[in-house]
């Protein structure tokens, strides 16, 4: 996945769910690639962010407010979960679960069940 990818998937029609997308850092270089962006959501949820840095790192935050609903990402700081090094964070810091490889359009589609479920935790 690249930096033109992740864009394409936030702006796409097929997203419903992302209104607005502010960049905030964009590196592109030969053999570096770099992206930290907000979404602004629609439904409850007011925020997502993503952030890679060559995009073998990742973290996508889902935010309300200034709570955490969930963070998908692959920091190597869990390592007794079965998935290491990626994780998923479920409303606070402590509480990790599994999770495969997180990419935009996992996280967009995960992201619209819970907006769709109108349960946000």
């Amino acid at each position: 996945m690249n930096v033109q990818e992740i864009l394409e998937a936030l702006s796409s029609s097929d997203s419903d769910i992302v209104l607005e997308t502010s960049i905030i850092t964009l590196v592109l270089e030969p053999g570096r690639q770099a992206l930290r962006a907000n979404a602004s959501l629609r439904g409850d949820i007011n925020s997502a962010s993503m952030t890679g840095k060559d995009f073998r790192s990742y973290s996508y935050h889902l935010l309300k407010g200034d709570l955490m609903v969930r963070r998908w990402d692959n920091a190597p700081h869990w390592p007794r979960v079965k998935t290491f090094p990626h994780h998923l964070h479920l409303s606070d810091e402590a509480s990790v679960v599994e999770s495969a490889e997180a990419f935009i359009d996992d996280v967009l589609n995960a992201i619209t069940e819970i907006i769709n479920s109108g349960k946000i935790d």
